[in-house]
């Protein structure tokens, strides 16, 4: 077994607010070019001259193993065969171990860092928990301190099997803990309508997506489960990178195409559904005497004018002489000034037709 030589540790990085975490120096592998010494220790020798690779062996029965079959004794120190000294075979029996096969270079690299620089090892690991618990705060999800130092540690880990896979601690890896960690059981009024409540750039994305959902005409409640279940899903996606703006944009275009036919050809024009369909929006707004903005795309009188099917079952908008008279017809224009008033034109009519005045 090669005599491990003592190396000096470099100084580490501190991470920053980006990806980058901190660095951690190279464990010292055998060679086959060193010269090699035949060890004669035994585990009670090899803990007083380096406890915390002893302590590492200790845990893990088959480096246990390999260091007695190397040493060529039992547990006890009582010699069964020849020393093996070579240091190829002793990286290939190494390499063998349970412990070996169960733990990434990372994590051997994050382990020796941390036993051997403990006191630079926790001041980094501050020092990154401080910039994680920030990213958090920054897009308005709450974190527990003891939570952001085990997201810090893991992040030096770097990568490791967890369930047999390994398992790279990134950025990506850091952007979906964010995103399971966005609390979607808060919600608040606006304007009458129940919204998430989300703060910091998650609040950004939220009123963005659901600005958007509005312009192609998904139906934006919190009491639909099929658009909180789009709406979840799509933050979480933007959130953690998994999902970007376009694609989101792209699958409301098909939508919109396949609920509205009669408005593809604008709408693969590049117009979003509510601004191909607002010649006919505002038809309809000024008959309710209400704002085009506030007009559910999802309204059955706004889908019939939309979606006017002739005799030959060609779908397009009506003309919009016909969308005001359709919207006349809805219940909505019986509370509109307009119809007040022409009730009570007609009233007076009847009275004035029966001698009731003059």
């Amino acid at each position: 077994m090669a005599t491990p030589t003592k190396t000096s540790t470099p100084a580490v990085k501190t991470a920053t607010a980006s990806s980058q975490f901190t660095k951690v120096p190279a464990v010292p592998t055998p060679s086959p070019t060193v010269a090699t010494k035949q060890d004669t220790m035994t585990i009670a020798s090899l803990e007083a001259k380096w406890s915390i690779a002893a302590a590492v062996i200790k845990q893990d029965p088959s480096l246990l193993e390999v260091l007695y079959k190397i040493l060529g004794t039992d547990a006890a120190g009582n010699k069964i065969s020849g020393q093996i000294t070579d240091p190829v075979l002793q990286q290939q029996l190494l390499m063998n171990t349970d412990w070996f096969k169960k733990n990434t270079d990372d994590y051997r690299k994050f382990q020796y860092y941390k036993e051997t620089n403990p006191a630079t090892f926790n001041a980094d690991l501050a020092e990154n928990a401080k910039t994680i618990a920030q990213k958090y705060f920054e897009n308005g999800i709450k974190i527990e301190p003891s939570v952001a130092i085990n997201l810090a540690e893991q992040a030096m880990m770097k990568s490791a099997i967890v369930n047999g896979k390994a398992v790279n601690y990134d950025t990506s890896w850091l952007n979906r803990s964010m995103a399971d960690a966005i609390d979607f059981t808060k919600t608040k009024t606006i304007g009458g309508v129940k919204v998430y409540d989300m703060q910091g750039n998650i609040a950004n994305i939220a009123n963005s997506l659901y600005q958007t959902a509005n312009d192609y005409g998904f139906k934006a409640s919190l009491s639909d489960k099929n658009f909180t279940d789009w709406f979840q899903s799509n933050v979480k996606g933007l959130v953690s990178g998994d999902i970007l703006p376009d694609q989101v944009a792209n699958e409301l275009h098909s939508r919109a195409i396949s609920m509205f036919p009669g408005l593809a050809p604008q709408i693969q024009q590049g117009k979003t559904l509510r601004d191909a369909a607002d010649p006919w929006l505002q038809a309809i707004a000024s008959t309710w005497e209400v704002d085009a903005n506030s007009l559910d795309l999802n309204n059955d009188f706004v889908q019939r004018v939309l979606n006017n099917q002739d005799e030959k079952g060609n779908v397009a908008p009506m003309n919009l002489y016909e969308a005001k008279k359709t919207a006349r017809r809805s219940p909505q224009f019986d509370y509109t000034s307009t119809a007040k008033e022409e009730k009570t034109g007609i009233a007076s009519k009847i009275l004035k037709d029966f001698g009731f005045l003059g």
